[in-house]
């Protein structure tokens, strides 16, 4: 979510209007505007001040992403031998190879047009 937006829902949960909230900004209702609908740019300090005149403030935390790795791949792979391994690979790669002759026709006819 962006600080703008922030700014936005904070100010439509306490029932505010812009002028309202630029009164107790001491700025101009169009600079409220402004302010949420800035999105990324602005201020860390700027969302803060806007924040605490609605008695409000700002956390921020970290988490950690989630993996975008599917273990249960990794984990079958593992517990396969080294040499299952590569009969594995091997019989991959011909699948492809196989593919990809059959494929070469049509992708030089896409070349040629």
């Amino acid at each position: 979510m962006s600080p703008g937006a922030i700014v936005r829902m904070a100010r439509e949960a306490e029932g505010l209007t812009q002028a309202q909230l630029a009164r107790r900004l001491g700025i101009t209702q169009p600079s409220v505007a402004r302010l949420e609908a800035a999105g990324d740019n602005v201020t860390l300090a700027s969302l803060q001040r806007a924040l605490n005149v609605m008695n409000r403030t700002l956390e921020l935390r970290s988490a950690q992403m989630p993996s975008s790795v599917d273990d249960t791949q990794i984990i079958e792979a593992l517990r396969l031998t080294p040499g299952e391994r590569i009969e594995r690979h091997d019989a991959s790669y011909a699948e492809v190879r196989a593919l990809a002759n059959e494929l070469q026709p049509q992708i030089a006819r896409a070349r040629v047009a």
